[in-house]
């Protein structure tokens, strides 16, 4: 029932998304916007220059849902802290997280593979929101990301 209840909570929260955001682009996997991927992507990293800090918001049935902060060094993560429990993630854990770079590949993945997709995107040119359904008809397979509190440039743990 837990399940059931955190599953409609996602598609609503979803759906909201869908409603509030109109900078969103949605597509399936017949459509291709791997060219303005490309301009995003090469926006980002200049403005990023790969060493960055940033929180995402992860809902999805899976171990790291929640929101974690995550500091980036030379486009790897060097340090992650679940924020609702102001934890640090084990070093041996931390491959298991994304860098915004992984998410671009994840992006990509999902415009070739997925069912549907939709990404809100910043000036900067990372996404700041992600949605992907990978099958239509799976009950747990969807994502959602939501990035915030980018700061580029800086480290601030050793």
């Amino acid at each position: 029932i837990m399940m059931i209840k955190a599953k409609n909570f996602l598609l609503c929260m979803l759906l909201l998304s869908v409603l509030i955001s109109p900078g969103c682009q949605i597509l399936g996997p017949e459509e291709n916007a791997s060219g303005d991927l490309s301009a995003k992507q090469a926006a980002w990293s200049e403005w990023s220059g790969g060493t960055y800090s940033f929180v995402v918001f992860r809902g999805c049935f899976c171990v790291w849902g929640g929101a974690v902060w995550i500091q980036v060094v030379d486009r790897e993560i060097t340090a992650a802290f679940m924020t609702e429990r102001n934890e640090p993630v084990p070093p041996e854990h931390l491959k298991e997280l994304h860098t915004i770079e992984n998410i671009f590949d994840m992006i990509q993945r999902a415009e070739r593979e997925a069912d549907e997709i939709e990404v809100e995107w910043t000036d900067e040119g990372y996404p700041s929101r992600v949605s992907i359904d990978w099958i239509e008809e799976a009950v747990d397979d969807e994502l959602f990301l939501e990035i915030s509190s980018v700061v580029p440039g800086i480290a601030l743990i050793d």
